[in-house]
This record gives C-alpha cells, sequence and structure tokens, in this order.
C-alpha cells in the first residue's frame, strides 16, 4: 500500500492554472519544493541536445570500431565522448514536470515550506473550506454552488499566497536581527514589521471570515439532520393522539413549525460568504 500523503504535501495551486496542469502539479512535490530557477533559453537546450549528439553517435560508433581492433584506449576514450553526450542530451530534455513546475513557479504554496504561524493559518482556512465542500447541504445542492465552488478555492488560494510572502519576510527579518542592531536598522525594520504585523492581521480576519461561514454551514446540516428525524413525528403524534395527549400533541408540532423555520434560516445564512 502507498504511504498516505500528508496534507501538508499537497500543493495549494492557483484556481486560474487549467485543470489538467493542476493535477499534474499536484503529483509532481519534488519539483515543487523550494524556489524553481528561471527556465534556461531554448537555444541553451538546444545547443546541449546538438552537442550531446554529434559527441554520443560519433563516439559510440569510434568506442565499438576501438574495442574490436583492440585498440582499447582509443575505445575508452571514445567512450567516454559517448556518456559525455548522453549526459547533454538529458540536459536538453527537460523532466515534463520539472518544466511544469518552471512554467507555473509563484502560482502554488506547498504547505511543508511555511513556518509555524502561517501553516497555523493556512491549515485553518484550509479546514473551514473542506468542512463547507464536505457538508451535506453543500452536497444536496441548498447552498450557493458558485461561492463554494469558485470563490472559495479563490480565497484559499489567496490566503496561501500571502502566508507564503510572511514566511519569506519572517526569514528575511530574523537574519537581519541576527546582526547587530543600531538605531540605523532599527528604524529600517521596525516599519517593516508593523507592515507585516497589519497584513497578517488582515489574513486572520480572512480566517474567521471562512471559519464564521464553516459554523453556519455546519449549523444548517445540524438543522437538516433535525429536520429528517422530524419526518418520524407522525408516529409520535398518533402515539399521543391515542393516549389523548393533547398538550403534548400541540407541543410536538409547535416544535415541528420552529424546526422548519430554522432549517430555513440556517440555510438561508450558509449561503452568505
Amino acid at each position: 500500500m502507498p504511504p498516505v500523503q500528508s496534507w501538508i504535501d499537497q500543493p495549494i495551486i492557483d484556481p486560474a492554472v487549467p485543470v489538467r496542469e493542476r493535477r499534474l502539479l499536484a503529483g509532481a512535490l519534488p519539483f515543487l519544493l523550494g524556489r524553481p530557477e528561471p527556465e534556461p533559453p531554448r537555444w541553451v537546450r538546444r545547443l546541449f541536445g546538438v552537442g550531446g549528439l554529434c559527441a554520443a553517435v560519433p563516439g559510440a560508433v569510434l568506442g565499438l570500431t576501438a574495442f574490436q581492433t583492440g585498440h582499447e584506449s582509443m575505445g575508452l576514450a571514445a567512450m567516454m565522448a559517448f556518456l559525455t553526450g548522453v549526459l547533454f542530451v538529458g540536459v536538453a530534455r527537460q523532466n515534463p514536470a520539472d518544466r511544469l513546475a518552471r512554467r507555473h513557479a509563484g502560482r502554488f504554496v506547498v504547505p511543508a515550506e511555511l513556518d509555524e504561524p502561517a501553516l497555523d493559518l493556512l491549515a485553518r482556512a484550509r479546514r473551514a473550506v473542506r468542512d463547507v465542500t464536505g457538508s451535506r447541504v453543500h452536497r444536496l445542492g441548498l447552498l450557493d454552488a458558485i461561492a463554494n465552488d469558485v470563490v472559495l478555492p479563490e480565497r484559499l488560494w489567496e490566503i496561501a499566497r500571502i502566508v507564503r510572502v510572511h514566511t519569506d519576510l519572517r526569514a528575511e527579518q530574523a537574519l537581519a536581527l541576527a546582526e547587530v542592531i543600531t538605531p540605523e536598522l532599527t528604524a529600517v525594520l521596525e516599519p517593516q514589521r508593523e507592515a507585516l504585523r497589519r497584513s497578517v492581521a488582515a489574513v486572520t480576519e480572512r480566517v474567521w471570515e471562512l471559519e464564521a461561514y464553516a459554523s453556519r454551514v455546519r449549523a444548517a446540516d445540524s438543522a437538516l439532520r433535525a429536520s429528517e428525524l422530524q419526518r418520524s413525528n407522525d408516529k409520535y403524534l398518533d402515539l399521543l393522539a391515542m393516549t389523548g395527549d393533547t398538550e403534548g400533541v400541540r407541543a410536538l408540532s409547535a416544535q415541528a413549525d420552529a424546526l422548519a423555520a430554522s432549517l430555513r434560516e440556517a440555510v438561508a445564512a450558509g449561503r452568505d460568504l
């Protein structure tokens, strides 16, 4: 059985990336770690490819000929040329996953690369989104499908993108603070730290909004479950009628009306992102 991939190893990808390429990126984790270097120009790869072929083909032919005629030292030199050519051809032929990671650099975030504060915010946002998309009221189409299928992924991506910047800036500031602190350095760092603090507060507010929305959706789910259980009320009403308990019948009927209203309100609240 293959090992279960932790969620922090699953990239958060810009929803604007085509679906097929998002799937390829999701399965190309080793090429996503770190910041991909810019792709070398096409002419460089062509140069390596042509040079590799020019070295590999003659090297293979000369090597075989030299070994067959007993010129072992010449054969070894030719084989070295062949292996060098193969290496050059390999460099020219870029791995498709690596090429895709380079093309979409900056359009995905691997949670495992975030620091703890950033990872905590992203985990909370992701949990809220999953609570909404995994709810029964969502699956039954009782919520705003556009908000859940379009807006939620966009908000999760925006949060992931920004907290990655937070991670980079906190690392940069930690390096600066490791140096000798001078008044000049403090004058530069203080406004930067304040800007970072304000940005973190703004993202935290966005996460709270997602969590509040998820809470309303969970309430709608609970109301839906209660409404489904209410369908068996007729049996209890009949039981109370048989025993002549008119007060119990009225109470159960009133509770049913209140629950129906509660379900409508919960679903309506769950539509507001």
